[in-house]
């Protein structure tokens, strides 16, 4: 497994709560063995999306080092 830097931490929280909704709709109890190939797919996209928006609102926050 690979360190996160700190800033993909931060973006960890964000990722979490668009992950929620989701994981109510398909249940929490629900073994992802058993999760459709839909499923799976809409998990990833989730994820991917609400990390990308997290790293960029941080990036944007930032300030540029030189």
């Amino acid at each position: 497994m690979v360190d996160f830097t700190e800033e993909e931490t931060q973006a960890l929280p964000a990722v979490m709560r668009a992950l929620g909704p989701e994981m109510e709709r398909i249940g929490w109890n629900r073994p992802l063995g058993q999760l459709t190939q839909n499923d799976m797919h809409r998990l990833i996209v989730i994820t991917v999306e609400a990390f990308r928006a997290e790293m960029a609102e941080i990036a944007a926050q930032s300030e540029i080092p030189f």
